[in-house]
C-alpha cells in the first residue's frame, strides 16, 4: 500500500516530527508491504524521520509546483496535482495540528476548502491527530462542505463537538499522536552525558518563538521570559537546580532559537553560571530525553508540554490557542498547569511570571501526588492513541479490499 503523508516538512519542529514518527512506525508494524511517500523539504529532514523510524521503507513524496499568479490557474494546477496523487498513492494521510484553523489566517481557506473538496475526489483522506476550528461567517459552510469529504481523527474533545455542531459527521474521537513511546526514546538518553545534566537537577524552559501569539510587544515578552528565569533562580526549592533553554522549533520567523540567544544578552554573570542554553539542532527523542529528565517544564511549545508529560513529570504550558485547552487541559485532565497567556497586558505588567510562579510553587508543593496524576493521565491517554490508530490501520486495510 502507498500511502501518502503531509505535514511534516520540517523535522526541525520537534512536534510535528514526534507525529510523523509515531504514526508511521504504528501503521508499518500493522499494515503489511506498506510505503510511506512523505513531504519532507530536504533529504536531510528525510534523513532525520529514517533515523527516528529506523525505517527504509519512506521515500519522498513526488513534488509539484504550483505557484501560479491567479486564483483560477492555481486551482487547474490543484486539480492536475490530485489527479496524479490519485495514480500513484492509495490514500493521503494529513497530520494533525491545529492548521485547520483561522489562528494562521482567515483569508486562505476561500481557496483551500475548494482545493480540499478537489483532491477527496481522487484520493482518500484521513486528517489524524487534529485540532480543526473555530471559524466564522461562510467559512463554517466551506468547512463542513470539505471536510464532509475526509475521515477525520480529532486529537481533543472539544474539536470532535465542535466539528459536530458544523454539521460535519465524518470525525471519530482520538488524541495527540505525540503520547507514544519514540522508537528511538532510549537511545536518545545520551545527549544529557554531553550536556552534564542528571536526572532531576534542573528545570526546562522552552521559550516560544510564536512571540507575536501572545503579545505584540517583544521587549515585554523577553522581559517576562528574563523574570521567570529569575524568580526559578531565587527560588529557595530549587537553588541547587539549573536552568535549561531548550529550543523546540526550528522555523523562519518564528524559531526558538532567537529568543533564546536574545535572552542570553540580557543574563549576568550570577546568571549564566547556573543556566545551560541547548540551541542545536536535536532528534525529536533527544529533545524528549531532556525534558522527561529534568524536575519539570515551563513551555510554550505544546509538544515540549507532552513530552514532559509522557515522561511523567509536570509541563507549565503557556498557552495562545484552544488547542492547549483541548489536548493538556480537557484531554489530559491537566487545566491546573495551563497559563492562559495570549494578552498583551498581561505581558506588559508582569503578570505572566507571577501566575508562573505561583504555578511552580503549586508543582513543588505537591510534586509526588501530581506525578502520580500525571501517570494515570498518560497512560489512558496512550490507550486512546492506540485505539485510534487501530482504526486508521482498519480504515486502510478496508481501502485495500475494496480496491
Amino acid at each position: 500500500m502507498r500511502i501518502l503523508v503531509r505535514h511534516i516538512p520540517n523535522t526541525y519542529n520537534y512536534g510535528s516530527l514526534m507525529m510523523a514518527i509515531t504514526a508511521i512506525d504504528y501503521l508499518n508494524r500493522y499494515l503489511e508491504h506498506a510505503e510511506f511517500f512523505v513531504d519532507c523539504r530536504t533529504q536531510e529532514d528525510l534523513n532525520r524521520l529514517r533515523q527516528e523510524t529506523k525505517l527504509d521503507n519512506i521515500q519522498m513524496a513526488y513534488e509539484h509546483d504550483i505557484v501560479s499568479n491567479s486564483v483560477f490557474s492555481k486551482i487547474v494546477k490543484r486539480f492536475r496535482i490530485a489527479k496524479k496523487q490519485g495514480e500513484l498513492y492509495d490514500v493521503k494521510i494529513v497530520l494533525g495540528g491545529d492548521d485547520i484553523s483561522e489562528y494562521y489566517g482567515q483569508r486562505g481557506w476561500i481557496i483551500k476548502f475548494p482545493l480540499m473538496i478537489i483532491e477527496s475526489f481522487f484520493v482518500p483522506t484521513i486528517l489524524l491527530g487534529q485540532t480543526i476550528g473555530p471559524f466564522t461567517s461562510y467559512r463554517k459552510l466551506l468547512a463542513r462542505l470539505a471536510l464532509n469529504r475526509t475521515r477525520i481523527y480529532t486529537r481533543d474533545d472539544e474539536t470532535l463537538r465542535y466539528i459536530s455542531s458544523l454539521g460535519i459527521k465524518t470525525g471519530a474521537r482520538g488524541r495527540d499522536l505525540a503520547f507514544l513511546e519514540l522508537p528511538n526514546q532510549d537511545a536518545a538518553r545520551s545527549i544529557l552525558t554531553q550536556h552534564n545534566l542528571r536526572e532531576n537537577s534542573y528545570v526546562t524552559i522552552v521559550p516560544s518563538g510564536l512571540t507575536k501569539s501572545y503579545t505584540s510587544n517583544y521587549d515585554s515578552y523577553l522581559d517576562e521570559q528574563h523574570n521567570i528565569i529569575k524568580k526559578l533562580l531565587s527560588n529557595d526549592m530549587l537553588r541547587d537546580k539549573f536552568i535549561v533553554l531548550l529550543a523546540h522549533v526550528k522555523a523562519p520567523g518564528t524559531s526558538d532559537r532567537k529568543v533564546i540567544e536574545d535572552l542570553e544578552i540580557r543574563f549576568d554573570e550570577a546568571e549564566r553560571d547556573r543556566i545551560v542554553t541547548i540551541k542545536e539542532d536535536l532528534l525529536a527523542s533527544e529533545a524528549r530525553a531532556i525534558l522527561g529528565n529534568g524536575l519539570f517544564t515551563i513551555t510554550g511549545r505544546m509538544h515540549a508540554a507532552i513530552s514532559t508529560f509522557f515522561m511523567r513529570k509536570p509541563a507549565i504550558s503557556l498557552s495562545y490557542s484552544v488547542k492547549y485547552k483541548g489536548v493538556i487541559g480537557q484531554g489530559l485532565g491537566m487545566s491546573n498547569l495551563v497559563i492562559e497567556s495570549a494578552d498583551d497586558s498581561l505581558w506588559a505588567t508582569g503578570q505572566i511570571s507571577q501566575l508562573v510562579d505561583e504555578k511552580v510553587e503549586y508543582v513543588l508543593e505537591n510534586y509526588q501526588p501530581l506525578v502520580h496524576e500525571i501517570d494515570q493521565n498518560v497512560t489512558r491517554t496512550t490507550e486512546m492513541v492506540r485505539e485510534q490508530l487501530d482504526n486508521v490501520v482498519k480504515d486502510l486495510q478496508t481501502l485495500r479490499h475494496n480496491d
